[in-house]
Order: structure tokens, then C-alpha cells, then sequence
């Protein structure tokens, strides 16, 4: 349990280095909040907003000022007579996300939901703003799945890098760890 909670932690320190180095622009350039937004928008819906009973698919929500995660959700009744259904992280403590999010508190990603992170910010010494995005799995470290100075207009390169690793997350076996899902597609190819 203690090696669990470590690597929880180790997952975390990681997340708030980058948030950190995001913070350290004064402001991030126009550029990175229409990237978002853009993201935002080709997945559809977010975190607390209202879906159809029966919805299933991605969601994205945002954490701190530079953070944008993409993950499953699904619909959860409102609590009430006449209650709606609002989208929520595709766990047993969906509901508990969305009244978490609709406070403004920090919602994390569950463990057993492989997710991706998008955020901004300055990449060892270069001087402008860069975009990374970050594939998390159960409690391991973030990996850095695409990385792009936002300079060079990487929209187009990161939608598709966003496709990439939700297409991994569909595929991959949750009983594996995404380098061993590699190696075992790999050999398959041979």
C-alpha cells in the first residue's frame, strides 16, 4: 500500500512541476486558450454539463489555470424528482466528480481511468510557450506523449496526437501498462 501511495505522489509532484512551469509565464498567450478551447470542443462535452441518459463517450475538464483533461465519462442522474443527467467520470464516484467540479474543487483522475493531460508551458530553458500532452495510467508517472512549441501553429498535430493516445486507451488492456501494450502490438507486427 505504501509503494502505491508513493508513486501516487510521484504521479502528482510531476503534475505540479509542469503546472508550475506553466505558472512561471506571466500569461500564457492568446494561442494556448483557443488550443484548449479547440480541444474542448471537438470532444464535445464536460465535466457536470448536461447529457442524455444514456451518454457515454469522452469528456474533457479543466484543472488550475493551464491544465485540460481528456477521460471517459457517462451520465448520472441528478439527485431530485425531476432530476437530469450530467456527465461525469465513467467510475463508481462519478457523481461525487461533478458535485466536486460544480464547487470548483480539484478533481483528479481516478486510478483505473487511463486519461490524457493537456497543458502549457516552458521546456527546459526554451523561451517561449510549448504544449505537452501527457498520458496518465493507474498510478504511474505521466508520460509526455506529444510535446510542440506553440509557435509553430501545432493544433492540427496535436488533434491527432489526441486521437492517438484515445485510440490507445480503447485499445490497450487495463492489465497492462502502456510501454507493455507497445511492445506486445509490436510483436504482433512482426
Amino acid at each position: 500500500m505504501l509503494h502505491i501511495r508513493l508513486l501516487e505522489l510521484e504521479s502528482e509532484l510531476i503534475a505540479k512541476e509542469e503546472a508550475q512551469r506553466a505558472a512561471a509565464l506571466a500569461e500564457l498567450p492568446p494561442e494556448c486558450h483557443t488550443m484548449k478551447e479547440a480541444v474542448e470542443r471537438e470532444i464535445g462535452l464536460q465535466l457536470a454539463n448536461y447529457a442524455a441518459s444514456d451518454w457515454r463517450g469522452w469528456l474533457t475538464y479543466r484543472r488550475g489555470a493551464s491544465e485540460l483533461v481528456i477521460i471517459r465519462g457517462r451520465a448520472f442522474k441528478e439527485t431530485g424528482m425531476f432530476g437530469k443527467y450530467r456527465a461525469g467520470l465513467d467510475f463508481a464516484g462519478g457523481p461525487d466528480s461533478i458535485a466536486d467540479y460544480a464547487r470548483h474543487f480539484d478533481v483528479s483522475a481516478p486510478p483505473d481511468l487511463d486519461h490524457l493531460m493537456l497543458n502549457f508551458g516552458i521546456a527546459h530553458g526554451a523561451g517561449s510557450a510549448r504544449v505537452f500532452l501527457w498520458y496518465g495510467e493507474n498510478v504511474a508517472p505521466y508520460r509526455l506523449i506529444f510535446e510542440e512549441e506553440m509557435a509553430a501553429d501545432p493544433e492540427h498535430a496535436l488533434l491527432n496526437a489526441v486521437a492517438e493516445g484515445l485510440s490507445w486507451i480503447v485499445a490497450k488492456p487495463k492489465e497492462l501498462t502502456l510501454p507493455e501494450f507497445f511492445r506486445l502490438k509490436d510483436q504482433g507486427k512482426r
